[in-house]
Order: C-alpha cells, then sequence, then structure tokens
C-alpha cells in the first residue's frame, strides 16, 4: 500500500474507532458525504456531531493530502469487521 494509501487508511481507521456506532459512509464526488450507517441509530445530538466530524475529517485529509480527494470520490467507507 502506497503512503498515500496508508495516510487515507488510518484516518479512517481513526475516524471509525472514534465513532463506534458507525459502520459506513458514501463519499460523493463533490466530496461531500451520504449514507450514513449508523447502528445502533444515534440520538439527533450524537447523529449532528457524527456528521460535522466526517466533515471535519474529509476536510482535514483533504487540505493535508490534495491527492487524497481522488482516492475519496465516489467511494464508501465501511467499519471492518474482524
Amino acid at each position: 500500500m502506497n503512503a498515500l494509501h496508508q495516510e487515507v487508511h488510518e484516518v479512517m481507521e481513526t475516524l471509525f474507532q472514534r465513532y463506534p456506532a458507525l459502520c459506513g459512509f458514501m463519499v460523493q464526488p463533490d466530496l461531500s458525504f451520504s449514507h450514513i450507517a449508523c447502528h445502533p441509530a444515534l440520538e439527533a445530538e450524537e447523529a449532528r456531531e457524527l456528521i460535522d466530524e466526517i466533515s471535519a475529517t474529509l476536510r482535514e485529509l483533504v487540505e493535508e493530502q490534495p491527492e487524497a480527494a481522488d482516492l475519496l470520490r465516489g467511494r464508501t467507507l465501511a467499519r471492518v469487521f474482524h
């Protein structure tokens, strides 16, 4: 795995660790996101916090590594179960 792929993986892994209920989400071509899946479902305030955190995480990642935008566009990111 090259360094950029590894960094994206690590950032997303940290996001999923911080929010155990987060199962996955889809990154749109414009780097917005949709289809957030959580189990169990989150209360309104928790959901807002998660949405803000996903947004900030994607923004920071792309600001630090602009090439990451191409890796993220159109992808579904999901929690990995072992």
